[in-house]
């Protein structure tokens, strides 16, 4: 598997939680549009690489997704993101065609961390919608979509307080054991090749993005029914 990010994904491998067999293309700062134009990101060792290129050199069977964090500071249209987020995923699907791709919901943070004013852009309401936003571009694009507000957010969709590093949005290695565990539990092969991948999220989405989930559940279900009874 790879895990393709920034400096939360990074927290993956540094705080070595235990993932077997994961390589990392996780660069700090980067955003979706840094993954489409090919531009040359540093490793948290230092290395610089092109992200989809190391990724190819992989070979993964599973991508998993998150990035966005750096982009959405600011309060102001999101569409650009969103545009970009999907060009990606179409390049990851061209050079990875067999792989199942996993787009992992934007996390939660402190609510403390809005009243930044270089951050203004970070609250629940708002990363609701956009997860919202990406959970469809998942189902569009055959992906699944995995929502970590599951286990990362408290009752009022904020970051869980024993999880929180001091800023308000990067995780203590608590919060890293719980994602993993998460992963664990939600992450698993898509059914088959030509059927819909089923949104494994939840508490971040709207009736509408759960109703077109459970369309692909059933889908997939037939799909696997029929195989079996030929």
């Amino acid at each position: 598997a790879v895990f393709l990010g920034d400096s939360l994904t990074q927290g993956l491998q540094i705080y070595d939680t235990g993932l077997p067999n994961a390589h990392y293309c996780a660069y700090r700062g980067v955003g979706p549009s840094a993954v489409v134009n090919g531009t040359t990101c540093t490793r948290v060792d230092g290395v610089q690489e092109v992200p989809l290129d190391a990724m190819v050199s992989y070979a993964p069977e599973s991508v998993y997704i998150l990035l966005g964090t750096n982009v959405l500071t600011q309060d102001t249209d999101y569409t650009s993101f969103l545009n970009y987020y999907s060009l990606m995923l179409d390049r990851i699907r061209n050079l990875l065609p067999d792989a199942d791709i996993y787009v992992q919901s934007i996390t939660p943070v402190r609510p403390e961390v809005s009243a930044d004013a270089k951050h203004a852009g970070m609250y629940a309401e708002r990363f609701i919608r956009v997860n919202n936003d990406l959970a469809a571009l998942a189902v569009e694009k055959g992906c699944y979509f995995l929502d970590l507000w599951e286990v990362l957010a408290d009752e009022n969709g904020d970051l869980k307080a024993e999880y929180a590093q001091p800023d308000g949005y990067h995780l203590l290695p608590a919060g890293y054991t719980a994602w993993v565990e998460y992963l664990r539990t939600h992450a698993v092969p898509l059914p088959t090749a030509s059927a819909p991948a089923p949104n494994l999220g939840g508490s971040a989405l709207d009736e509408t993005n759960l109703e077109q989930a459970a369309s692909a559940d059933a889908a997939a279900s037939a799909a696997a029914s029929s195989s079996a009874a030929a």
